[in-house]
């Protein structure tokens, strides 16, 4: 008998184990054992929020570390004493992780959806001080300039307060000159804060990417060399840089990784989209569609929905577009019918093109589908399904 119990046991699905406690609770609790609380703050309706229960929290290396770690919480922040703690803590976005001491002081804060090697990453840089919010502040106050302390600075107050960032930056910034940037903090400098060709960070990568190629790793060049690049490209479209664009273009296309030849082929109906005409835009995606988009449900899906859509109130998508965002809508859901964004594209398509019997199907499917969605994906399915039976 107990040794069906310990195999139950061991059977048992693994979770951070959030209790269900006051944060007066809490506290005391985190006094008595000497941990930190870690605080979920989420709502009913946060669609992040769940894809964390169903894909992080249940992790077994997750849960072991929380769990050895922490005192852990979760409050829906519009209800209860969720309501005040989102006050005092002035959490916004959903969700948020806040690590507490025993006195209720941040110690430690993060936010939004993340895999499960990130999330690690933040439990266990809330565990070390170096890290920690108050000796972060103290130590920048008392003006510690060095680059790797203020890199470190910058990325916590990115979650905590954008001013104090911004003064780190500010501070970081007088100390990067190019003789800096090409040190191995300087390196860190360039990946944490390089986010375009425009800033200072980006510019300085692009300006110097023979240098970089040859003295970093290189997984990290083409992570950064591809994030600039993804940024650029949207530019092009908007300016009608065909020069630059067609470059970028190469580059995707020309590249061994599906990814990249799939974000080359986004690129291209991207380009079509804003310059080039409907018959032009059905010839490419009937290309795409049989060629290397054939299973990529998520982006047809995602072509038809932009596209059956694109010119708003102010003008009525041609007939031939809405055709052809109908093909590739429905190849979306034959390829993947238990996807909600599926289900609800392909039915707003067909209310378009009046295909009653069609929209209320998958009108129904999605409305279906969004039980396992939040509150108010619910009430736009149910719009949809109601939408689709007025045809």
């Amino acid at each position: 008998m107990l040794a069906g119990i310990v195999s139950l046991r061991a059977q048992a699905p693994a979770h951070i184990s959030f209790q269900k406690i006051s944060f007066e609770e809490a506290k005391k609790q985190a006094k008595e054992t000497g941990k930190l609380i870690f605080l979920d703050g989420y709502t009913s309706w946060c669609a992040p929020c769940k894809w964390m229960e169903g894909n992080v929290f249940n992790q077994k290396e997750v849960a072991d570390f929380y769990n050895t770690n922490f005192i852990n919480t979760k409050y829906d922040c519009e209800v209860g004493e969720g309501i005040d703690l989102a006050k005092k803590y002035g959490i916004r976005s959903f969700p948020t992780y806040l690590f507490l001491d025993a006195e209720g002081t941040l110690v430690y804060r993060t936010q939004s959806r993340m895999e499960v090697q990130a999330f690690l990453k933040e439990g266990q840089q809330a565990t070390n001080k170096e890290f920690h919010i108050p000796v972060l502040q103290a130590r920048f106050a008392a003006g510690e300039h060095d680059p790797a302390f203020l890199l470190r600075y910058i990325a916590v107050m990115n979650s905590v307060d954008p001013k104090q960032e911004q003064a780190a930056r500010q501070a970081l910034d007088k100390l990067a000159d190019d003789n800096f940037l090409k040190t191995p903090t300087g390196w860190q400098a360039i990946k944490q804060l390089g986010q375009n060709g425009n800033d200072k960070y980006g510019k300085f990568f692009l300006a110097n990417k023979a240098y970089f190629k040859s003295t970093v790793p290189q997984d990290e060049f083409l992570a950064k060399e591809q994030h600039l690049l993804r940024y650029a490209m949207y530019g092009y479209i908007r300016n009608k840089d065909v020069a630059e664009f067609e470059k970028g273009l190469a580059y995707f296309e020309g590249s061994d990784d599906i990814d990249n030849k799939v974000d080359g082929a986004m690129y291209r109906v991207e380009w079509v989209s804003e310059h080039g005409t409907d018959k032009e835009f059905v010839q490419l995606t009937n290309k795409l569609r049989k060629g290397i988009l054939k299973d990529q449900a998520e982006k047809l899906s995602f072509i038809a929905r932009r596209n059956s859509g694109k010119y708003g109130k102010d003008k009525e998508p041609s007939k031939e577009l809405l055709n052809q965002c109908y093909e590739l809508a429905k190849q979306a859901v034959q390829l993947d019918e238990n996807s909600y964004s599926n289900q609800g594209t392909f039915a707003d398509v067909c209310i378009l093109l009046k295909k009653k019997k069609e929209a209320v199907k998958a009108a129904q499917a999605a409305r279906a589908l969004a039980e396992n969605e939040t509150s108010k994906i619910i009430k736009l399915a149910d719009a949809l399904l109601e939408r689709a039976k007025n045809i």
